[in-house]
């Protein structure tokens, strides 16, 4: 090996000092004394400025912007200090799964490497339920990367950023746009279409925490302009983007009822379904 790293995990952050503490020591916790892995946090302009708050201080590099310039931005630079073969972005608030970071650089070291690995995740609802997210049902409707590529243009099935490993060539290819929300979605439009061996990764799995107050998915304003940047970037037809920021309020009803009514939801929805899994009816 020639000291490069197999993963860098690429953490943007503003405020949730507590929390990034928790995750910081969680992931310090798993890489131990590896020297195979490095983590990468970018505060995006917290007053005052994060700290890291762990044992060994030399695992973690820790990045600036002097004011808020926004996830994506934060992404961004993460990215281009990270010297890793694979990159993982991963939200301040979430957290990983069991050995999480020994299964992770297992995925990434297989023949042939893949070009994406995707998880499965543990979902913590606001109330306390629980849920679990198999990747095994991607695998159902996603045999090719062109495949799964044409059903991420109608449902995010990949999920949050938590649940993805890049490869750098992949991670190249991402334009890391400056929308409110759903940048995930197009980071994955742009990895894909530049990806050949995508791996579904069942023995690993990252903690989706939707419990806090603070997040974009909670701000309905902001879902709705993400979802509307989305549609305006992945169409070309007028008819078609405005279709398809329909259907993806429809799916994402419940966190934009302060904002908008979506009508004929479940007809939606299904419409939504039947294009991810046929999506030539559609055209382009």
């Amino acid at each position: 090996m020639d000291g490069t790293p197999w993963l860098s995990i690429v953490i943007p952050c503003f405020g949730r000092q507590e929390m990034l503490t928790g995750l910081l020591d969680q992931l310090c916790g798993q890489i131990g004394t590896r020297a195979d892995v490095e983590v990468i946090v970018v505060d995006d302009g917290t007053s005052p400025p994060l700290k890291v708050r762990v044992r060994d201080t030399t695992l973690v590099k820790l990045l600036r912007h002097e004011r808020p310039c926004g996830a994506p931005a934060a992404r961004e630079l993460g990215f281009r200090n990270a010297t890793g073969r694979f990159i993982h972005f991963h939200d301040s608030d979430d957290l990983l799964g069991h050995q999480w970071i020994d299964a992770a650089v297992r995925a990434v070291r297989q023949t042939p490497a893949p070009d994406l690995v995707v998880t499965s995740r543990l979902v913590m609802e606001p109330g306390g339920a629980v849920s679990f997210w198999h990747v095994r049902r991607l695998v159902e409707v996603a045999k090719t990367t062109a495949r799964l590529r044409a059903y991420q243009r109608f449902i995010n099935r990949i999920g949050p950023l938590g649940g993805m490993i890049f490869s750098r060539r992949a991670a190249e290819a991402i334009t890391f746009h400056r929308t409110a929300a759903s940048q995930d979605w197009l980071m994955y439009d742009d990895a894909l279409a530049s990806s050949e061996h995508v791996h579904f990764d069942d023995k690993n799995y990252f903690i989706f925490n939707k419990t806090q107050t603070i997040r974009i998915s909670n701000n309905a304003r902001s879902r709705a302009k993400g979802y509307v940047f989305a549609a305006r970037a992945r169409f070309r037809s007028r008819r078609m983007r405005r279709f398809a920021a329909r259907i993806y309020c429809a799916h994402g009803a419940g966190e934009l009822a302060p904002v908008i009514n979506v009508r004929h939801r479940w007809l939606k929805r299904i419409a939504c379904e039947l294009l991810a899994r046929h999506p030539i009816l559609a055209g382009r």
